[in-house]
């Protein structure tokens, strides 16, 4: 089992990414995949006022996963 750490904060127009509402939490998976599925679970921990980025790092703090809030739909069609 590992430990990755879901992220949330404040992405601006222009791409960067303030440190308002930054916040993490833990989510133990066993794959990265497990870890992306526990991520978008997560509704409560994502879904709140002034944050409008989700990011997922694996143990060694690498970007496995991202997903801005505000995009119209973050699941691709087939």
């Amino acid at each position: 089992m590992s430990t990755f750490q879901l992220h949330r904060g404040w992405r601006e127009p222009d791409g960067l990414v303030t440190n308002q509402v930054t916040s993490e939490q833990a989510i133990g998976a066993a794959t990265a995949s497990d870890a992306v599925s526990a991520a978008l679970g997560a509704g409560d921990f994502l879904v709140v006022d002034k944050a409008n980025l989700a990011w997922l790092t694996n143990e060694q703090g690498s970007l496995i996963w991202s997903l801005r809030l505000d995009d119209d739909n973050p699941v691709s069609k087939p």
